[in-house]
Protein backbone atom coordinates (compact mmCIF):
# COMPACT_ATOMS: atom_id res chain seq x y z
CA UNK A 1 0.00 0.00 0.00
CA UNK A 2 1.62 3.23 -1.12
CA UNK A 3 1.49 6.50 0.79
CA UNK A 4 -1.49 8.49 -0.42
CA UNK A 5 -0.23 11.92 0.65
CA UNK A 6 2.92 13.86 1.39
CA UNK A 7 3.44 15.94 4.52
CA UNK A 8 6.11 18.53 5.28
CA UNK A 9 8.82 18.27 7.93
CA UNK A 10 7.09 20.74 10.25
CA UNK A 11 3.75 18.95 9.85
CA UNK A 12 5.42 15.67 10.82
CA UNK A 13 7.09 17.31 13.81
CA UNK A 14 3.76 18.73 14.93
CA UNK A 15 2.20 15.29 14.52
CA UNK A 16 4.72 13.69 16.87
CA UNK A 17 4.41 16.52 19.40
CA UNK A 18 0.63 16.32 19.56
CA UNK A 19 0.58 12.53 19.88
CA UNK A 20 2.77 12.73 23.00
CA UNK A 21 1.96 15.95 24.81
CA UNK A 22 -1.83 15.99 25.48
CA UNK A 23 -1.82 12.79 27.53
CA UNK A 24 1.69 13.19 28.97
CA UNK A 25 0.87 16.48 30.68
CA UNK A 26 -2.09 14.84 32.42
CA UNK A 27 0.00 12.57 34.64
CA UNK A 28 3.70 13.47 34.33
CA UNK A 29 3.78 16.30 36.93
CA UNK A 30 2.08 14.09 39.53
CA UNK A 31 4.09 10.92 38.85
CA UNK A 32 7.46 12.69 38.79
CA UNK A 33 6.65 14.73 41.91
CA UNK A 34 5.49 11.60 43.75
CA UNK A 35 8.82 9.89 43.12
CA UNK A 36 11.41 12.67 42.90
CA UNK A 37 9.73 15.39 44.99
CA UNK A 38 11.33 18.81 44.46
CA UNK A 39 13.74 17.26 41.94
CA UNK A 40 10.93 16.18 39.59
CA UNK A 41 12.57 18.12 36.77
CA UNK A 42 15.59 15.79 37.04
CA UNK A 43 13.32 12.83 36.29
CA UNK A 44 12.31 14.60 33.10
CA UNK A 45 15.97 15.07 32.20
CA UNK A 46 16.61 11.35 32.69
CA UNK A 47 13.51 10.54 30.64
CA UNK A 48 14.79 12.80 27.86
CA UNK A 49 17.91 10.64 27.52
CA UNK A 50 15.72 7.59 26.91
CA UNK A 51 13.51 9.55 24.53
CA UNK A 52 16.48 10.69 22.47
CA UNK A 53 17.76 7.10 22.38
CA UNK A 54 14.44 5.84 21.01
CA UNK A 55 14.31 8.77 18.59
CA UNK A 56 17.77 7.90 17.30
CA UNK A 57 17.01 4.22 16.80
CA UNK A 58 13.59 4.82 15.23
CA UNK A 59 14.97 7.52 12.92
CA UNK A 60 17.83 5.30 11.80
CA UNK A 61 15.46 2.41 11.07
CA UNK A 62 12.97 4.65 9.26
CA UNK A 63 15.81 6.10 7.17
CA UNK A 64 16.83 2.62 6.04
CA UNK A 65 13.30 1.88 4.81
CA UNK A 66 11.82 5.33 4.07
CA UNK A 67 9.17 4.03 1.65
CA UNK A 68 7.80 1.30 3.93
CA UNK A 69 6.34 0.77 7.39
CA UNK A 70 7.57 -1.92 9.85
CA UNK A 71 4.60 -4.08 8.91
CA UNK A 72 5.88 -4.20 5.32
CA UNK A 73 9.59 -4.83 5.87
CA UNK A 74 9.49 -6.97 9.04
CA UNK A 75 8.64 -10.18 7.08
CA UNK A 76 11.72 -9.66 4.89
CA UNK A 77 13.94 -9.17 7.92
CA UNK A 78 12.54 -11.85 10.22
CA UNK A 79 10.90 -14.33 7.88
CA UNK A 80 7.27 -14.54 6.89
CA UNK A 81 5.71 -15.82 10.10
CA UNK A 82 7.86 -14.05 12.68
CA UNK A 83 7.71 -10.87 10.61
CA UNK A 84 3.91 -11.06 10.45
CA UNK A 85 3.85 -11.54 14.22
CA UNK A 86 5.97 -8.42 14.74
CA UNK A 87 3.69 -6.52 12.37
CA UNK A 88 0.68 -7.69 14.38
CA UNK A 89 2.34 -6.51 17.60
CA UNK A 90 2.89 -3.07 16.09
CA UNK A 91 -0.73 -2.90 14.89
CA UNK A 92 -2.08 -3.97 18.28
CA UNK A 93 0.24 -1.52 20.02
CA UNK A 94 -1.21 1.42 18.09
CA UNK A 95 -4.75 0.34 18.98
CA UNK A 96 -3.66 -0.23 22.59
CA UNK A 97 -2.50 3.37 22.93
CA UNK A 98 -5.59 4.61 21.08
CA UNK A 99 -8.13 3.10 23.48
CA UNK A 100 -5.99 4.21 26.43
CA UNK A 101 -6.27 7.77 25.06
CA UNK A 102 -10.04 7.36 24.75
CA UNK A 103 -10.37 6.45 28.41
CA UNK A 104 -8.04 9.21 29.59
CA UNK A 105 -10.17 11.70 27.71
CA UNK A 106 -13.46 10.55 29.15
CA UNK A 107 -12.16 10.30 32.73
CA UNK A 108 -10.89 13.86 32.69
CA UNK A 109 -14.09 15.18 31.13
CA UNK A 110 -16.22 13.24 33.62
CA UNK A 111 -14.30 14.43 36.68
CA UNK A 112 -13.84 18.09 35.74
CA UNK A 113 -16.67 19.24 33.45
CA UNK A 114 -19.22 16.70 32.24
CA UNK A 115 -20.12 15.14 35.58
CA UNK A 116 -23.44 13.62 34.54
CA UNK A 117 -22.55 12.62 30.99
CA UNK A 118 -22.28 8.83 30.49
CA UNK A 119 -18.81 7.48 29.72
CA UNK A 120 -20.09 5.96 26.48
CA UNK A 121 -21.18 9.38 25.19
CA UNK A 122 -17.77 10.96 25.80
CA UNK A 123 -15.91 8.07 24.21
CA UNK A 124 -18.38 7.79 21.36
CA UNK A 125 -18.16 11.45 20.35
CA UNK A 126 -14.35 11.43 20.36
CA UNK A 127 -14.31 8.20 18.35
CA UNK A 128 -16.75 9.56 15.75
CA UNK A 129 -14.49 12.58 15.25
CA UNK A 130 -11.50 10.27 14.80
CA UNK A 131 -13.38 8.07 12.32
CA UNK A 132 -14.37 11.07 10.23
CA UNK A 133 -10.80 12.38 10.30
CA UNK A 134 -9.47 9.01 9.13
CA UNK A 135 -11.75 9.11 6.10
CA UNK A 136 -10.26 12.48 5.16
CA UNK A 137 -6.75 11.05 5.03
CA UNK A 138 -3.29 12.08 6.19
CA UNK A 139 -2.73 15.36 4.33
CA UNK A 140 -5.74 17.41 5.60
CA UNK A 141 -5.12 16.01 9.07
CA UNK A 142 -1.52 17.19 9.00
CA UNK A 143 -2.49 20.70 7.90
CA UNK A 144 -5.13 21.08 10.61
CA UNK A 145 -2.95 19.53 13.27
CA UNK A 146 -0.20 22.09 12.67
CA UNK A 147 -2.54 24.88 13.78
CA UNK A 148 -3.76 22.92 16.82
CA UNK A 149 -0.19 22.13 17.90
CA UNK A 150 0.81 25.79 17.71
CA UNK A 151 -2.15 26.81 19.89
CA UNK A 152 -1.38 23.98 22.32
CA UNK A 153 2.26 24.99 22.76
CA UNK A 154 1.39 28.68 23.04
CA UNK A 155 -1.19 27.93 25.75
CA UNK A 156 1.42 26.06 27.82
CA UNK A 157 3.91 28.93 27.55
CA UNK A 158 1.24 31.52 28.40
CA UNK A 159 0.10 29.58 31.48
CA UNK A 160 3.69 29.27 32.70
CA UNK A 161 4.36 32.98 32.22
CA UNK A 162 1.17 33.92 34.05
CA UNK A 163 1.99 31.84 37.13
CA UNK A 164 5.72 32.62 37.08
CA UNK A 165 5.39 35.35 39.72
CA UNK A 166 3.53 32.93 42.02
CA UNK A 167 6.19 30.19 41.91
CA UNK A 168 7.85 29.66 45.30
CA UNK A 169 11.51 28.68 45.05
CA UNK A 170 11.37 26.97 48.45
CA UNK A 171 9.22 24.27 46.84
CA UNK A 172 12.36 23.11 44.99
CA UNK A 173 14.42 22.66 48.16
CA UNK A 174 16.36 20.73 49.27
CA UNK A 175 17.94 20.86 45.83
CA UNK A 176 19.47 17.66 44.41
CA UNK A 177 18.69 15.76 47.63
CA UNK A 178 16.55 13.02 46.04
CA UNK A 179 18.27 9.60 45.76
CA UNK A 180 19.21 8.69 42.16
CA UNK A 181 16.99 5.60 42.32
CA UNK A 182 13.88 7.66 42.95
CA UNK A 183 14.79 10.09 40.19
CA UNK A 184 15.16 7.21 37.73
CA UNK A 185 11.90 5.65 38.92
CA UNK A 186 10.18 8.97 38.33
CA UNK A 187 11.59 8.95 34.79
CA UNK A 188 9.78 5.74 33.81
CA UNK A 189 6.45 7.38 33.06
CA UNK A 190 7.69 10.38 31.04
CA UNK A 191 10.24 8.12 29.34
CA UNK A 192 7.43 5.96 28.00
CA UNK A 193 5.70 9.05 26.60
CA UNK A 194 8.89 10.22 24.91
CA UNK A 195 9.23 6.75 23.39
CA UNK A 196 6.02 7.29 21.44
CA UNK A 197 8.14 9.24 18.95
CA UNK A 198 8.77 5.81 17.39
CA UNK A 199 5.55 6.43 15.44
CA UNK A 200 7.90 8.05 12.89
CA UNK A 201 8.22 4.48 11.58
CA UNK A 202 4.64 4.76 10.30
CA UNK A 203 4.90 8.39 9.20
CA UNK A 204 8.14 8.05 7.19
CA UNK A 205 6.48 6.91 3.91
CA UNK A 206 4.33 10.06 3.96
CA UNK A 207 7.21 12.54 4.36
CA UNK A 208 7.95 14.86 1.47
CA UNK A 209 11.61 15.17 2.52
CA UNK A 210 12.79 11.84 3.88
CA UNK A 211 16.30 13.16 4.52
CA UNK A 212 14.94 15.05 7.55
CA UNK A 213 13.58 12.04 9.45
CA UNK A 214 16.11 12.37 12.29
CA UNK A 215 15.69 16.14 12.53
CA UNK A 216 11.91 15.74 12.73
CA UNK A 217 12.02 13.12 15.48
CA UNK A 218 14.67 14.76 17.65
CA UNK A 219 13.01 18.15 17.25
CA UNK A 220 9.66 16.78 18.38
CA UNK A 221 11.16 15.10 21.45
CA UNK A 222 12.92 18.31 22.49
CA UNK A 223 9.75 20.38 22.06
CA UNK A 224 7.83 17.92 24.22
CA UNK A 225 10.61 17.92 26.82
CA UNK A 226 10.64 21.69 27.24
CA UNK A 227 6.83 21.73 27.41
CA UNK A 228 6.84 19.08 30.14
CA UNK A 229 9.51 20.97 32.07
CA UNK A 230 7.39 24.14 32.04
CA UNK A 231 4.31 22.28 33.27
CA UNK A 232 6.18 20.32 35.95
CA UNK A 233 8.13 23.32 37.27
CA UNK A 234 4.93 25.34 37.26
CA UNK A 235 2.96 22.71 39.21
CA UNK A 236 5.70 21.93 41.75
CA UNK A 237 6.63 25.59 42.16
CA UNK A 238 3.03 26.67 42.68
CA UNK A 239 1.48 23.80 44.65
CA UNK A 240 4.57 22.12 46.12
CA UNK A 241 5.74 18.55 45.40
CA UNK A 242 3.44 16.87 47.93
CA UNK A 243 0.27 18.58 46.73
CA UNK A 244 1.23 18.08 43.08
CA UNK A 245 1.70 14.35 43.65
CA UNK A 246 -1.84 14.10 45.08
CA UNK A 247 -3.58 16.06 42.33
CA UNK A 248 -5.46 13.92 39.82
CA UNK A 249 -4.81 16.30 36.91
CA UNK A 250 -2.22 18.86 38.07
CA UNK A 251 -1.96 20.57 34.69
CA UNK A 252 -5.65 21.46 34.71
CA UNK A 253 -5.40 22.61 38.31
CA UNK A 254 -2.57 24.84 37.11
CA UNK A 255 -4.64 26.19 34.22
CA UNK A 256 -7.65 26.81 36.46
CA UNK A 257 -5.53 28.63 39.03
CA UNK A 258 -4.01 30.77 36.30
CA UNK A 259 -7.38 31.76 34.89
CA UNK A 260 -8.86 32.55 38.31
CA UNK A 261 -5.90 34.73 39.28
CA UNK A 262 -5.66 36.49 35.92
CA UNK A 263 -9.27 36.75 34.75
CA UNK A 264 -11.26 36.96 37.99
CA UNK A 265 -14.03 38.91 36.27
CA UNK A 266 -14.71 36.10 33.81
CA UNK A 267 -16.36 32.79 34.58
CA UNK A 268 -14.60 29.50 33.73
CA UNK A 269 -12.10 30.91 31.28
CA UNK A 270 -10.12 27.69 31.82
CA UNK A 271 -12.40 26.12 29.23
CA UNK A 272 -10.24 27.86 26.62
CA UNK A 273 -7.33 25.63 27.58
CA UNK A 274 -9.71 22.69 27.74
CA UNK A 275 -10.83 23.37 24.16
CA UNK A 276 -7.24 23.28 22.91
CA UNK A 277 -6.57 20.13 24.93
CA UNK A 278 -9.66 18.35 23.56
CA UNK A 279 -8.51 19.13 20.02
CA UNK A 280 -5.07 17.77 20.86
CA UNK A 281 -6.54 14.57 22.30
CA UNK A 282 -8.69 14.12 19.20
CA UNK A 283 -5.62 14.34 16.99
CA UNK A 284 -3.64 11.99 19.22
CA UNK A 285 -6.40 9.40 19.06
CA UNK A 286 -6.68 9.90 15.30
CA UNK A 287 -2.93 9.45 14.79
CA UNK A 288 -2.71 6.15 16.67
CA UNK A 289 -6.03 4.98 15.25
CA UNK A 290 -4.71 5.78 11.77
CA UNK A 291 -1.39 4.02 12.39
CA UNK A 292 -3.12 0.92 13.76
CA UNK A 293 -5.72 0.76 11.00
CA UNK A 294 -3.06 1.24 8.32
CA UNK A 295 -0.94 -1.46 9.95
CA UNK A 296 -3.84 -3.94 10.01
CA UNK A 297 -4.66 -3.13 6.38
CA UNK A 298 -1.07 -3.80 5.35
CA UNK A 299 -0.99 -6.94 7.47
CA UNK A 300 -4.08 -8.33 5.72
CA UNK A 301 -2.99 -7.14 2.28
CA UNK A 302 -5.88 -4.70 1.78
CA UNK A 303 -5.70 -1.99 -0.89
CA UNK A 304 -7.20 0.62 1.45
CA UNK A 305 -7.46 1.05 5.21
CA UNK A 306 -10.89 2.73 5.04
CA UNK A 307 -13.03 -0.45 5.27
CA UNK A 308 -11.47 -1.05 8.70
CA UNK A 309 -12.33 2.36 10.15
CA UNK A 310 -15.83 1.61 11.50
CA UNK A 311 -14.99 -1.88 12.87
CA UNK A 312 -11.82 -0.44 14.38
CA UNK A 313 -13.70 2.41 16.04
CA UNK A 314 -16.21 -0.01 17.56
CA UNK A 315 -13.40 -2.26 18.83
CA UNK A 316 -11.57 0.66 20.44
CA UNK A 317 -14.74 1.86 22.14
CA UNK A 318 -15.50 -1.59 23.58
CA UNK A 319 -11.93 -2.02 24.84
CA UNK A 320 -11.87 1.44 26.37
CA UNK A 321 -15.15 0.90 28.20
CA UNK A 322 -14.21 -2.48 29.65
CA UNK A 323 -10.50 -2.17 30.48
CA UNK A 324 -10.85 0.05 33.58
CA UNK A 325 -13.67 0.51 36.07
CA UNK A 326 -12.66 3.89 37.56
CA UNK A 327 -10.07 6.64 37.45
CA UNK A 328 -8.02 5.10 40.27
CA UNK A 329 -7.41 1.99 38.18
CA UNK A 330 -6.55 4.15 35.18
CA UNK A 331 -3.97 6.17 37.13
CA UNK A 332 -2.38 3.03 38.58
CA UNK A 333 -2.25 1.53 35.10
CA UNK A 334 -0.71 4.72 33.73
CA UNK A 335 2.07 4.67 36.33
CA UNK A 336 2.86 0.95 36.55
CA UNK A 337 1.68 -0.97 33.47
CA UNK A 338 1.66 1.45 30.57
CA UNK A 339 5.35 2.54 30.66
CA UNK A 340 6.96 -0.92 30.36
CA UNK A 341 4.37 -2.23 27.91
CA UNK A 342 4.79 0.57 25.38
CA UNK A 343 8.56 0.67 25.86
CA UNK A 344 8.69 -2.98 24.77
CA UNK A 345 7.48 -1.94 21.32
CA UNK A 346 8.98 1.54 21.08
CA UNK A 347 12.45 0.50 22.21
CA UNK A 348 12.96 -3.28 22.20
CA UNK A 349 11.19 -4.24 18.96
CA UNK A 350 12.43 -1.13 17.16
CA UNK A 351 16.01 -1.79 18.25
CA UNK A 352 15.69 -5.46 17.26
CA UNK A 353 14.49 -4.56 13.77
CA UNK A 354 17.28 -2.00 13.44
CA UNK A 355 19.98 -4.54 14.29
CA UNK A 356 18.56 -7.19 11.95
CA UNK A 357 18.10 -4.64 9.16
CA UNK A 358 21.84 -4.64 8.48
CA UNK A 359 21.58 -8.07 6.91
CA UNK A 360 19.63 -6.52 4.02
CA UNK A 361 20.52 -3.44 1.94
CA UNK A 362 18.10 -0.61 2.61
CA UNK A 363 15.90 0.02 -0.47
CA UNK A 364 16.32 3.70 -1.20
CA UNK A 365 17.41 4.38 2.36
CA UNK A 366 20.38 6.27 3.66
Amino acid sequence: MKAEAQISSWQATAYIVILILPTAILFVPATTAASAGPDAWLSLLAALVFGLLVAGIASALASRFPQETPVEYAPRLLGRYLGKLVGLIFACYFYYVAYFVQRQFTELMSTTYLFNTPVLVNIGLLTLIACYALYLGMEPLARTNTVITCFFLISIVVIFLLILKHIRLENFTPLLATPPGKILFGALSPGSWFGECAVILMLAPFLADKKKIARITFGAVLIVFFSMVLVTIGAVGLFGPETTSRLVFPTFSLARYTMIETFMSLDRVDVLFMAVWVAGMAFKLTTFFYAGTLAFAQLFGLKSYRPLIIPGGILLTVLSLNSWTNIAELMEFSAQVFPPSVSFVNFFLTFLLYLISFKEPSPGGQ
